[in-house]
């Protein structure tokens, strides 16, 4: 009879449990990890693409600064030269001061109601007395308005575009217009502003004109080449910004954010490749992975030896029944062990699943910190406004940052500048009650959000604040100052974001107005 137990092919229970938790972890464990990389991968594309939106319009913004400032620059000349039109000093002396007062322009010139250049900056060009023919170089004439032409190609084969305003004399009689060209690769601040981008992971960014002709691009062989069948040139052209998941020319895909200049009505596109932006995630992965092998595996061991020591009696039962009389027989087969082996079974397994969920619910919430401070960081900020919100629980905050924090970083080093940042971290956690939360947003910027503190008591916490840190020694930095902006909120005026928006535009106040103080801004006034 023992032969023939031996003899059995039918897989033992020892082996079905740990073969069962072996597959049920796998899955579990592999279920998890996918679900991550999910998440993970539409936030880093999110994320990219906000980033290259923000940097996009923020650059357009900043261009469109410029080029008012321009026509500024031109208007104020114009009126200049009226005032003494027929005078050949003042209009040669104006033009000088034009080109070498800022880097904004490359040449400048005067040309009167007929055509007829009257004074040109520099001299060498030697084109004082010449009459314009071309239409490009007319149509101010006949448009007596500030204009800011679209990009062509001067004679010279540079790509410019010219800025003119036209010029008045005392009587308001029009004399003509002055005139100021950039050349769009040449050295000035347009270029340095639009033409170089320091990436090193296949980031770039590209300018197009109102006629889809690339201006500005990281391969300079493909500056002046017109864009056909692209989205966000054709969004951005058309005054709109937004985000796109693209293909280039090249057959790469990349994450665009794009946003437009309206003065010219060029359009600024940043991309990065999707590829480089997902790479982060892999190594993410990997990192989560690395670091739940050890106990899944662990897991496994005990389930192996406990898996043992449940077969092991049974195994013996099996053997023991053979030798046994009918009556005994008959009695072990009226055991449940269906639901004894499946309840353990069903143990190990949520034993697993809790392991790996702690693990992945462990990395959540580091990625909520700041590693300087330990505080939150602005993920983790957010989850507790979410919360705030959502029970509806009125709260004030308090937007601070370090004043000058970047000539401490220059001075004395970037450790000392962090260890500023750790040393005010505890200032503000020693003040702070167990209710308040404190948030490193990036860099020397922090927020403090106070649950039922009304806007006057968080003034007085923020002035305090403002007092221990003036007061508190920063070796070898000595002193330090803070800049505080206080905003609140109650439950049924303005959201988290509207918030959060007028701390940011309480501190900016306070930093105008000469910063180490506090300055307020209620919801209304958003």
């Amino acid at each position: 009879m023992l032969g023939c137990l031996n003899s059995t092919k039918q897989i033992d229970l020892k082996r079905l449990i740990f073969l069962l938790a072996f597959f049920s972890m796998v899955i579990t464990l592999g279920n998890s990890l996918y679900a991550t990389f999910r998440v993970q991968k539409t936030l880093l594309i999110e994320d990219t693409l906000e980033a290259n939106r923000v940097y996009a319009t923020k650059l357009a913004e900043i261009t469109e600064l410029f080029l008012n400032s321009v026509v500024t620059q031109l208007k104020f000349s114009a009126n200049y030269i009226g005032t003494d039109y027929d005078n050949s000093v003042t209009r040669n002396q104006e033009l000088q001061r034009l080109i070498k007062q800022t880097s904004s322009f490359n040449s400048a010139v005067i040309v009167n109601a007929e055509g007829k250049v009257l004074s040109i900056a520099p001299s060498s060009l030697n084109l004082e007395g010449i009459v314009v023919e071309s239409a490009q170089g007319r149509a101010p004439l006949s448009r007596k308005k500030p204009h800011i032409s679209t990009p062509f190609v001067s004679p010279a084969g540079n790509l410019i575009i010219s800025v003119s305003h036209p010029i008045f004399d005392k009587i308001g009689k029009y004399q003509g217009f002055i005139a100021a060209s950039i050349y769009l690769q040449g050295d000035n601040i347009l270029n340095r502003l639009l033409g170089k981008h320091h990436y090193s992971d296949g980031s770039y960014l590209y300018v197009v004109d109102q006629n889809k002709q690339l201006i500005y691009h990281v391969d300079a062989e493909r500056v002046g080449t017109t864009i056909q069948s692209n989205r966000a040139i054709e969004d951005a052209v058309s005054g709109k910004s937004g985000v796109r998941v693209l293909r280039n020319s090249q057959g790469t895909d990349m994450l665009s954010g794009y946003a437009s200049v309206p003065i010219s009505g060029w359009g600024v596109v940043a991309q990065r490749p999707l590829k480089v932006t997902l790479a982060q995630l892999n190594d993410t992965i990997l990192s989560v992975l690395k670091s739940t092998l050890p106990v899944t595996i662990f897991t496994l061991l005990l389930i192996l030896v406990f898996g043992s020591k449940i077969a092991k009696p049974l195994w013996k039962l099996a053997v023991g029944v053979r030798a046994m009389d009918r009556y005994a027989q008959s009695n072990v087969q009226k055991i449940d062990a269906w639901y004894f082996e499946a309840e353990h079974l069903k143990q190990a397994i949520v034993s697993g699943t809790e392991l790996v969920g702690r693990t992945i619910q462990e990395y959540d919430l580091d990625r909520q910190k700041d590693p300087l401070t330990q505080l939150l960081n602005r993920r983790g900020m957010l989850v507790k406004l979410e919360y705030f919100q959502r029970i509806k629980k009125p709260f004030s905050v308090i937007a601070l940052d370090i004043d000058h924090f970047k000539h401490i970083n220059d001075k004395f080093g970037h450790d000392v500048g962090d260890q500023v940042i750790r040393t005010l971290a505890e200032l503000m956690q020693n003040s702070a009650r167990e209710q308040d939360v404190i948030c490193r947003t990036g860099g020397e910027e922090f927020c403090i959000f106070l649950p039922n503190v009304d806007i006057g008591h968080a003034v007085s916490i923020a002035e305090r604040l403002r007092v221990d840190v003036s007061n508190h020694l920063f070796p070898p930095v000595a002193k330090v100052h803070i800049s505080l902006g206080v905003a609140h909120s109650s439950s049924d005026v303005c959201d988290f974001h509207h918030v959060l928006k007028n701390a940011d535009k309480a501190l900016y106040q306070a930093k105008r107005d000469g910063r180490n103080r506090t300055a307020v801004r209620d919801c209304e006034a958003a």
